[in-house]
């Protein structure tokens, strides 16, 4: 056991729910003693459950010590567009004598990043070395659950998505449910000493596009038309816009993990994560 009881999640929403679910679960149990939730001052966050929802002013930091305050980890969840903030929440999460720091990663790896948004979370890293402030990384791949949307081309459901490259590079998907559920596993199980400095690679299901379609084809008896945008135009388009994260996500699937290094699935005994076929959307 970490001997961490103590936890404040940033965020409720897309991410920040799941977990903020999966801890009280855990608190039912004995396991986990609180969970605080950090949110914007005026939003109106609700959030079911025995938890504490403080709303905080983001640009104040004795707003979020003060709600840090007897927290153990803090479990960021911020968007994408708004990483930044966690630089004055990291800085007073030392303030407020929080021992464990993690940031809102939950995708691919970023360390040593220097493009695109994974730059911002390698900035986050390099700020928390900075405060001494131990952190855990946790490293999901795609969300298994949220992928297929039109805005990334994956909407299955219309009979027509569009990836990068050649659709066989093999990925790592979790599910949201699965994610929360090892983050807390790992949070609450394993030794503290190995939790601080560490990242921590999830993949509840790895399969290049082109598998996945097919099985969807053969779950459905549904016929996908697959449009294939070459990496090179993917890079023009990067050129153009750094922004768009889109398009820097269908280059980042062309790309994949290092094959060479394994996940560590292995930490969670018993996590039998479901499969990516059964969290895509079915018409």
């Amino acid at each position: 056991m970490s001997g961490y009881k103590n936890f404040a999640v940033v965020g409720a929403g897309s991410t920040g729910s799941f977990i903020i679910r999966q801890l009280l679960k855990e608190k039912a149990t004995g396991i986990v003693n609180n969970v605080v939730v950090l949110t914007r001052e005026g939003s109106k966050t609700t959030v079911d459950g025995d938890v504490k929802l403080i709303p905080v002013d983001y640009s104040n930091k004795e707003s979020i010590k003060n709600a840090l305050i007897g927290v153990d980890v803090v479990i960021s969840t911020i968007a994408t567009g708004v990483l930044h903030l966690q630089v004055g929440l990291a800085e007073a999460a030392k303030e407020a004598g929080v021992k464990l720091f993690v940031p809102s990663e939950f995708g691919g790896k970023t360390e040593g990043a220097t493009e695109g948004f994974y730059s911002a979370k390698a900035n986050i890293q390099t700020h928390l070395k900075g405060l001494s402030l131990p952190y855990t990384l946790f490293y999901t791949g795609g969300f298994a659950d949220l992928l297929w949307t039109p805005a990334l081309g994956l909407d299955v459901t219309s009979g027509k998505v569009t990836v990068g490259g050649d659709g066989n590079t093999k990925n790592p998907f979790t599910s949201r449910v699965d994610i929360a559920r090892y983050v807390s596993y790992i949070l609450t199980r394993l030794p503290a000493e190995q939790l601080n400095n560490r990242s921590f690679t999830m993949a509840g299901d790895t399969k290049s596009f082109n598998e996945i379609f097919k099985e969807y084809e053969a779950k459905t008896g549904k016929k996908l038309e697959v449009t294939y945008i070459p990496v090179s135009e993917l890079d023009a388009r990067l050129a153009t816009n750094p922004e768009d994260i889109y398009t820097f996500l269908r280059k980042v699937f062309t790309i994949g993990p290092d094959p060479k290094k394994e996940n560590d699935n292995y930490l969670y005994p018993y996590w039998n994560p479901s499969p990516l076929i059964d969290n895509l959307p079915v018409v």
